[in-house]
This record gives structure tokens, C-alpha cells and sequence, in this order.
């Protein structure tokens, strides 16, 4: 059973009973009233015709006794009035007695007999009646008479049925409301308050935690819902938590994951460098060597230069790749930024040609005063290099690289600092990558041999070198890389800031567009 239906029965039940209780006592207690009302006006009217009767019978005067007779039978409730001497013969009789003569007879014969005045009830002319006898003894010359008074007492029935049906009607009408006000009390002060409760711990069942009960109704059931809803508070706070050390672990895990992974690549690397490092010595050395033989052509002197140069940068990266899996150092040397954005974007040109991108480098004229970076040329050309590259690779079917050297920025705890920009028009980062896009061996270009290291070991260069490197979109709606960089310079004044963009349009700059296939063996995201 429903509790509000319990709370209701616990209320009517007791009214209820205690409306019948009442009811039945009530009516007896008002039957016992009437009746010795009744018994009592009987015994006046017997005096009184006991008084009549002896006055006139000393008189001798029958017919005054039979008028007296006839004037109590009319009063009301009166039915009639008989008098008999012992031998039972009919001294006078009403009018509405006369059919129970023989019964009032006996009755006065007995009264004769016990020698005292009975009073009792029976059924007289159809009907229930009260019946009272009253000694006569007028004189002792005239013999006594009996005298029998007749009263009706079938009214007292009728008042009782009509009082009892007044009182059922009284009774049903409290009880019905009753009913109605612990219908209402008990719906808002505890079924809909308990309601509220079960369903929400039927959502918090189903794994609805953020589920909360208004704390209302009866003052038990009012700290129930408080307590409910502290609850469901504390197991939101449980979950998160959970959550929080899960996702933790996970990054723990992962984290874990990528060291090992980087283990095994500077393993890898260090093996590497081992086995193709003296190889890259002798062609660095036989390259030199025979750009300096006499009457060498200045063309083929430009071809082996450039081939000795490719081989130093192909043995640093190889060193950088070891650099992975080996603590930070703190680097000493600075870097021009904008020579080294012209010398990457010029080395990429005719890949960029070949691709059908267009390239801009907007930088501030008087750069080279304040454009210096805390990072040695290698590790930033690196870093330019791999981002400019991504872009190329990101827009097949042609496009625009932007590099844009940004001077007012702040490093870190305020230091100053340089930034700048790589754009590109591609398709961009989506947002569930942004997140890891800087992560060992995670990569979007796996179906085209991407490693995944590229941009991570430029957040590592930049990083080491108390740099920051974020992603965001660009306004063509692809990829923007931000690299910010402390400088070793005081930066440009205000003046300077403003309207000194030149554009300059990236060509090729000595080297010739081979060369693109040795260096970009440092791009692998």
C-alpha cells in the first residue's frame, strides 16, 4: 500500500470509528432520555387521575368520573383510560381502548393481586404503548378501583429513527470531510513529497546522478529530500574524482607509452647514427674536396657545396632524433629568425612552385635589430622547416604558406620575447586533434607515411628553448602554428610595430630543387 494511502487511512479510520462510536452511544443515550421522559409524564398524568377520580367518586358522581376519564384520553399521547373494580368489572373505558378491555382487565386484576402499581410496556390497538396502573380508594364505603393509564409510545420510535438519521447524515458529512482534508494534507505534505523522492532514486538507479528532489512537505520527509540531495552530490563528486584519476591514468599510461616509444627511437637513431654516420663523413669530405680542386667549375662547386651541407644537416638530424629520447640541455647560441624564415621558405620554393603555393613572408623591415632568437640556426631552421613543410603537404591541390614574424609578444613570466606565425589554406587541425597534434608518433598522415615526430620534435625545440608552440585556425579556414621564442635582444619600439610589413615573394636561393628530397627527411607528422 501507497504510504500517502496509509497516512490517509491513519487519519479517517480513527474518525471514522469514533464517529460510529459516538453515534451509537449518542442514540442510546437519547432513547434512555426519552423514555424515562416518557415514564415520568406517565406518572404525572396517573397522579393527577388518581386525584381526579377519588374526588369524583366521593362525590358519587359516575358520570363526572367518566368526563374526567374522557378529558385525560384526549390529552396528547394519551391513547385512553380504564378503571376496574377487583371483581374486573369495567368501572369506565375510553373510546380508544375499548377493543382491549379484556387485556386492561387482566392488567388490573394482576395490580389487584400484587397489591402495588404497575408500570410497564406491550402492544396495545396495534402499536407500541406505556402502560401505568394507580390505586383508587375514594372511601371505605366505596370499594377500590384500578385504574389503568394508556400512553403512546410509539413516537419515541419515530423521534429515534428521525434523530438517528440526522446523526448519520451529521456523521457521514465530518467524515467526508475529513476524508478530503486528509486527502489533501496528506497529498501535499507526503505523497507528492515521497513521489518526488522515489523518482529521483529511480533516475539515480538508471545513472542519472545530477537528479535533485525539492525539499518541501512534512519536516521528515523535508530532511529525507535534503539528505537525497547531499547524496547525489557527493556521488557526482565521487564520479568526477573517478574520472578525474581515470583520465589521469590514461595520460599516465599514454605518457608511459610514448617514452618507451621514444626509448625505442633513440635506439633506433643512436643505431642509425652509428651505421650511417662515417659514411656521411667520407661524402661531407669527398664533397669538399672536390669543390676545392683546381679548375673546378663554379656550378659543380655549388652542387657539391650544397651536397656537404645536406650531409652535415643530415647528420644533426639524425643527432636531434637521438635528442629525443635524452634530457634537455640549455642552448647558449641565438639565431637571426628572419635570415633563417628566408632560407627555408627559399629552399622550399620549388616545391612550393611545383605544388602551385604561393608563399609570403611579412616581417618588420628593421627585424634584424631585434629578431633574434635564444636558439641555435640548426634547431631553428628545424622547427621553421617542419612547420612550413606541413602546410606545403597539407594543400595538394595548390594554396598559400604564410610566414608572418609578429615582434610585440611577452614570454614567459613576462620576458620578452618574438613570435611567428606559419598559415596555411588546407583543410586545418580538427578540434579531437589539437589536443595530441603534439604527441610522438601521433599523426593524421599515416596513409602517406607520416611518423608523427615532426611536430613533436619541434614542440621539444621550442620547449627546451623556453618557447611555446600552439595551433589554432587561420582565417582562411586551415591550420595556424604560433611559435613564441625568447629573444636575446631588446625588441623593436613602438613606431616600428606598425605599418613596417614588407611582403616579400620566396624564390629560389641558391639551391637547387633536388635538394627538397634530403631535407625533408625531418617532416613526419
Amino acid at each position: 500500500m501507497r504510504l500517502a494511502h496509509q497516512f490517509f487511512l491513519s487519519l479517517v479510520l480513527p474518525i471514522a470509528i469514533a464517529t460510529l462510536l459516538y453515534g451509537v452511544f449518542a442514540s442510546a443515550h437519547r432513547t434512555q432520555i426519552l423514555r424515562e421522559e416518557a415514564t415520568a409524564e406517565l406518572r404525572n398524568y396517573a397522579t393527577l387521575l388518581q386525584a381526579f377520580v377519588e374526588s369524583a367518586l366521593q362525590r358519587r358522581d359516575l358520570a363526572l368520573v367518566r368526563r374526567r376519564a374522557e378529558h385525560f384520553a384526549s390529552a396528547e399521547r394519551i391513547l385512553g383510560v380504564a378503571a376496574f373494580t377487583r371483581e374486573g368489572e369495567a368501572v369506565f373505558i375510553t373510546e380508544g381502548v375499548k377493543g382491549e378491555a379484556e387485556r386492561l382487565g387482566e392488567i388490573a386484576h394482576r395490580a389487584f393481586l400484587e397489591g402495588g402499581d404497575i408500570e410497564e410496556t406491550s402492544t396495545l390497538v396495534g402499536q407500541s404503548v406505556l402502560l401505568r396502573t394507580v390505586s383508587i380508594q375514594p372511601s371505605a364505603a366505596n370499594p377500590p378501583l384500578v385504574a389503568i393509564l394508556v400512553r403512546d409510545r410509539h413516537y419515541i420510535e419515530v423521534l429515534e429513527s428521525a434523530l438517528n438519521r440526522g446523526l448519520a447524515v451529521t456523521g457521514a458529512v465530518l467524515l467526508l470531510i475529513s476524508a478530503v482534508v486528509a486527502g489533501l494534507v496528506g497529498r501535499f505534505t507526503v505523497a507528492l513529497p515521497a513521489r518526488a523522492i522515489l523518482s529521483g532514486a529511480e533516475r539515480v538507479a538508471s545513472g542519472d546522478l545530477d537528479a535533485a528532489v525539492p525539499e518541501k512537505g512534512a519536516e521528515e520527509l523535508s530532511r529525507l529530500a535534503h539528505a537525497f540531495n547531499t547524496m547525489t552530490w557527493s556521488l557526482r563528486e565521487a564520479r568526477a574524482r573517478a574520472e578525474r584519476e581515470e583520465t589521469a591514468r590514461v595520460n599516465v599510461e599514454r605518457r608511459l607509452q610514448q617514452a618507451q616509444a621514444l626509448a625505442a627511437a633513440g635506439q633506433v637513431a643512436t643505431s642509425l647514427g652509428h651505421e650511417i654516420g662515417s659514411p656521411l663523413n667520407v661524402i661531407q669530405g669527398r664533397a669538399r674536396r672536390a669543390a676545392d680542386l683546381p679548375g673546378c667549375p663554379e656550378h659543380l662547386r655549388a652542387e657539391l657545396e650544397t651536397i656537404a651541407r645536406q650531409s652535415e644537416r643530415i647528420t644533426r638530424v639524425v643527432s636531434r632524433l637521438v635528442s629525443l629520447a635524452r634530457p634537455s640541455r640549455h642552448q647558449q647560441e641565438d639565431s637571426d629568425l628572419r635570415r633563417v624564415i628566408e632560407d627555408v621558405v627559399a629552399f622550399l620554393g620549388p616545391e612550393c612552385r611545383k605544388r602551385d603555393i604561393e608563399t609570403t613572408i611579412v616581417c618588420p623591415r628593421d627585424s634584424g635589430e631585434w629578431a633574434r632568437v635564444a636558439l641555435d640556426s640548426d634547431r631553428l631552421f628545424q622547427v621553421v622547416f617542419n612547420l612550413c613543410l606541413n602546410a606545403i603537404e597539407a594543400q595538394e591541390g595548390g594554396g598559400e604558406l604564410s610566414v608572418r614574424v609578429l615582434p610585440a609578444c611577452d614570454g614567459p613570466a613576462g620576458a620578452r620575447a618574438v613570435c611567428f606565425d606559419v598559415e596555411d589554406a588546407g583543410p586545418g587541425v580538427r578540434a579531437e586533434d589539437a589536443g595530441q597534434i603534439f604527441e610522438p608518433f601521433f599523426t593524421t598522415k599515416s596513409t602517406r607515411g607520416g611518423s608523427g615526430l615532426g611536430l613533436a620534435i619541434v614542440h621539444g625545440i621550442v620547449q627546451e628553448a623556453g618557447g611555446s608552440v600552439e595551433v589554432s585556425s587561420s582565417p582562411t579556414g586551415g591550420a595556424r602554428f604560433r611559435v613564441t621564442l625568447p629573444t636575446t635582444v631588446s625588441g623593436p619600439a613602438s613606431s616600428a610595430e606598425a605599418g613596417s610589413a614588407a611582403r616579400l615573394e620566396a624564390a629560389p636561393q641558391g639551391e637547387p630543387p633536388e635538394e627538397r628530397t634530403d631535407a625533408s627527411m625531418e617532416a613526419s607528422s
